[in-house]
């Protein structure tokens, strides 16, 4: 596999960072993950970093050298990460109603394909190389209540960037609610795709910004200077902001459809048989002493 990564992270005009970021690799998959703790809730920057941390461990443990079902393991994994917050919680005695909360989004490249799942509010862009057809080729939907709004013809997209509802959302991992987790369909990758996974910080002030300006540069200059575009946008009040993108090579040889690859969605019951598996491959703990 051919293909460049940059990333960043800022803390904003907030305290802390509650924004977690990372990616990791096999000799044929990709992993990057982006989870930003919610604000008005305790220890937000713990949700986040324990998403992160379930969903590299997982990757770590079932892609050898590449995962069977990308789409079930995502599914099962964010499942997984949110009892695992839920369990934090219980243990700190955190009421349920301040209990900590997370967006996310994770996206895995394998064979040639993208497959993504998320909570919440932060997205997912896939953006085609101008030079080859069309721009971009998929985004996810935000999991907010302006969202909703705008899908029932209710509120314009002008009037959803400014609404004071707009960081609202409905689904998020953490909490006594059970998550919305929304698997997207598999996408085959033509050569110069870029991938781009970001929180509301930083695509909230940029608007179409963002998808216009990514590939203009490479990407260790053009993901600063957007998310440097992003602060000035918000001023003193920005959000923590987070953004990682991917450039796919695709490999000599025939070029990769360009047809989306439709996917049923998976069931409670399947959800549950991949999580029971995941456990199963988990090493026991050990009580004793490590050095």
């Amino acid at each position: 596999m051919n293909y460049t990564i940059a990333q960043e992270s800022r803390i904003g005009g907030r305290q802390i960072n509650q924004d977690r970021v990372a990616w990791l690799s096999t000799k044929n998959a990709v992993l990057m993950v982006v989870a930003d703790g919610m604000g008005g809730h305790l220890q937000g920057e713990v949700a986040a970093q324990i998403v992160v941390d379930t969903v590299t461990e997982r990757f770590r443990s079932e892609a050898k050298t590449r995962l069977a079902d990308p789409a079930r393991f995502l599914a099962a994994t964010l499942q997984l990460a949110h009892e695992t917050i839920v369990r934090y919680a219980a243990a700190c005695r955190i009421p349920s109603h301040a209990a900590p909360r997370t967006t996310c989004i994770v996206c895995v490249v394998q064979d040639g394909q993208a497959t993504w799942a998320h909570a919440g509010d932060s997205r997912l862009y896939l953006i085609h190389d101008k030079s080859r057809g069309p721009g971009r080729v998929a985004q996810t939907r935000d999991h907010s209540i302006v969202q909703r709004m705008v899908d029932d013809g209710s509120l314009s997209h002008a009037e959803a960037a400014t609404h004071p509802l707009r960081n609202r959302v409905f689904s998020c991992l953490g909490g006594d609610v059970a998550p919305q987790i929304e698997v997207g369909h598999s996408v085959a990758l033509q050569d110069g795709d870029l991938i781009a996974l970001c929180t509301d910080g930083a695509w909230s002030p940029l608007g179409e910004t963002l998808v216009a300006e990514l590939g203009r540069a490479p990407l260790n200059t053009s993901v600063p200077h957007l998310l440097d575009a992003a602060e000035r946008a918000a001023g003193p009040a920005a959000d923590n902001l987070t953004l990682i993108a991917m450039r796919w090579e695709a490999p000599a040889g025939p070029s990769f459809s360009d047809t989306y690859i439709g996917q049923a969605p998976l069931s409670d019951a399947e959800i549950e048989r991949a999580i029971d598996e995941i456990r199963r491959r988990q090493p026991p703990k050990s009580n004793g002493a490590s050095s």
